[in-house]
């Protein structure tokens, strides 16, 4: 594997030098990395003398010169008769891991000294802390927006203290950053989100734009998905002699791309969040980089949460914003899986940018949009039978995505009709439409 050439967890050296500690901090510091002595930066195999000596000298230079002292391994592999020495370095627990009072991290194959800002972060994870488990500096906060999505998804009517210290929300009597950022007045400058939707493809024309500054997470959310509605195309598309709904980029995959935004991003950093609509992409822009120690291919393969901030994410989880944990990259995948177009997901040290391109529809499309949008919970009904009755078999995934209600809401609303006997569930499983009682 490490013969493949220097990447950001691999580092070749000629020979040793205290130069190494540098490395060795940074593999502590982020992530699992290893370090081949006996190899030149151009790949070329020299081989190392004299292993055991090497050894004796890294060994009492990690223990003299790093601290805290951090976890490592050595291996001796053999290669064309030529023997290298690999220094496997593991990520550590304790944060921030320091050669001469500095803490260091891997950009591509260098080896540099972290800012101020991250070497924060390091310590807050050193302590098992996040920037959302720091007390506020604002401590007037009202939760008239939370209380109402509580009593909404949660039938709770009542933000008790005890509730707000179960949510980890009040911590030693004093509300945290966590609670600031769900409040209705959020006063952290470094939660803006920047709303902007463009003419064309290119940035020369903007032709609506909206800035989301102190206002809660929870209402951040909404307005990012009434933005959607404004600014993408959603109806029906008449195929054969069938109809179903679509829209410009999956409405899902937006939903899951905004919710990763508001829960992963780094507050801590004063940058804007940002979501761009063009007329072929939407890309929703992050900033503040991957979670410490979560990889560039972990988080595009979808399989592993680290979340940036655990308490933000767990109220998401419970207002069932997000479903669950670790799924939402997969499932921005999965809307694109019948396509040539396919999402993309950028990451680097300062932002990550999740692009939905624009789905490709058949030319012999028709839209029709002729049901009416409903605003009360009552009139949803309606609008939930207008939808079947022109989408025979569609399925309750889509029904939810057309009329903006959560999933128990949405089912409940379908049960009412089926029980007044005006629709008919058809199939089991993924499988499951919906059509008219004729």
């Amino acid at each position: 594997m490490f013969l493949e050439g220097e990447n950001k967890s691999v580092e070749y050296k000629l020979e040793y030098s205290k130069t190494i500690l540098k490395t060795v901090c940074a593999f502590a510091n982020f992530h699992d990395g290893i370090i081949v002595l006996g190899i030149r930066d151009d790949g070329t195999i020299v081989g190392v003398d004299k292993i055991d000596e090497i050894k004796l000298n890294i060994e009492n230079a990690i223990n003299d010169a790093i601290i805290p002292k951090p976890y490592y391994e050595f291996e001796v592999h053999l290669v064309k008769a030529l023997k290298l020495l690999v220094i496997r370095v593991y990520k550590g627990d304790y944060t921030p891991y320091t050669y001469q009072n500095k803490a260091y991290m891997r950009r591509d194959t260098s080896t540099v000294q972290v800012d101020a800002t991250m070497n924060q972060n390091l310590i807050l994870a050193g302590r098992n802390l996040g920037f959302e488990d720091l007390i506020s500096a604002e401590q007037s906060l009202t939760f008239d927006y939370f209380k109402q999505l509580m009593r909404k998804q949660l039938k709770i009517t009542t933000l008790s203290e005890d509730l707000l210290k179960t949510l980890g929300l009040i911590d030693n009597n004093q509300y945290n950053n966590a609670a600031a950022l769900i409040s209705d007045e959020n006063p952290l400058k470094s939660s803006v989100v920047q709303l902007i939707a463009f003419s064309d493809a290119t940035v020369n024309r903007i032709k609506d734009k909206a800035t989301l500054d102190s206002y809660s997470l929870l209402q951040q959310f909404d307005k990012c998905m009434s933005f959607y509605r404004k600014h993408i195309n959603m109806g029906e598309i008449i195929d054969s002699a069938y109809r179903k709904t679509v829209e410009d980029v999956p409405i899902i995959a937006y939903r899951e791309a905004v919710a990763n935004m508001l829960v992963h991003r780094d507050y801590s950093v004063a940058v804007d969040a940002r979501i761009e609509i063009f007329s072929d992409r939407i890309e929703v822009i992050s900033p503040g980089g991957l979670p410490i120690g979560l990889l560039n291919e972990e988080f595009i393969e979808g399989r592993i949460s680290k979340a940036r901030n655990r308490k933000i994410a767990d109220l998401f989880l419970r207002l069932k914003i997000i479903e669950k944990l670790a799924t939402g990259i997969r499932r921005i995948k999965e809307q694109y899986m019948d396509q040539d177009v396919k999402p993309q997901f950028l990451t680097s040290e300062n932002a990550v940018v999740i692009i939905l391109p624009f789905m490709k529809q058949s030319k012999k499309a028709h839209f029709n949009v002729s049901f009416v949008k409903e605003d009360s919970f009552e009139g949803k009904e309606n609008e939930i039978y207008r939808i079947i009755r022109q989408n025979p078999m569609i399925k309750r995934v889509t029904i939810q995505s057309l009329i903006n209600l959560e999933k128990s809401q949405t089912i409940e609303l379908i049960n009412k009709l089926r029980a007044a006997g005006k629709i008919i569930k058809v199939g089991n499983g993924p499988a499951t439409g919906y059509k008219i009682l004729e």
